[in-house]
């Protein structure tokens, strides 16, 4: 899967909880959006979207940009959806700021059927336990 489809999945996504006026903002110069809409109760939100290798994490630094582009567009609500995990700096981050950070296991769990805004209940809640963890870095190394 591409970069761009990849967004239209997550734009497909948010489609699919009754969120409107979404579309796909990506691209060189798309101000940190990805996927810009509004949620089923009327509120904006911007999302970025990063397909990274499951053994990258993803930084404190990509939160705040996400930060920037919430201040940018006006949003009300800001999403880090990513095929990764979160370094700890990075998940506390997003809790600090209200980024609803969606790794690796909920894009799972969204893409399965929960809803987008069920998902904000477990945001910076870790990502697993230490048998996942210890899983997880035999898988990919980190």
């Amino acid at each position: 899967m591409t970069g761009a489809e990849f967004e239209e999945l997550v734009a497909a996504l948010c489609r699919r909880d009754g969120c409107i006026d979404v579309r796909r903002a990506g691209g060189s110069h798309d101000n940190g959006a990805d996927v810009v809409g509004r949620l089923p109760d009327g509120r904006t939100m911007v999302i970025q979207c990063k397909r990274y290798a499951p053994s990258s994490t993803i930084a404190s630094r990509e939160l705040r940009d996400l930060l920037g582009a919430k201040v940018h567009f006006q949003a009300d609500v800001a999403v880090f959806v990513t095929t990764t995990r979160f370094s700890r700096p990075s998940e506390r981050f997003a809790v600090e700021h209200g980024i609803l950070a969606v790794h690796r296991d909920h894009l799972g769990l969204w893409n399965n059927g929960v809803s987008l805004l069920s998902l904000s209940g477990v945001n910076g809640r870790g990502q697993g336990d230490s048998r996942h963890r210890a899983r997880w870095k035999q898988a990919y190394g980190k």
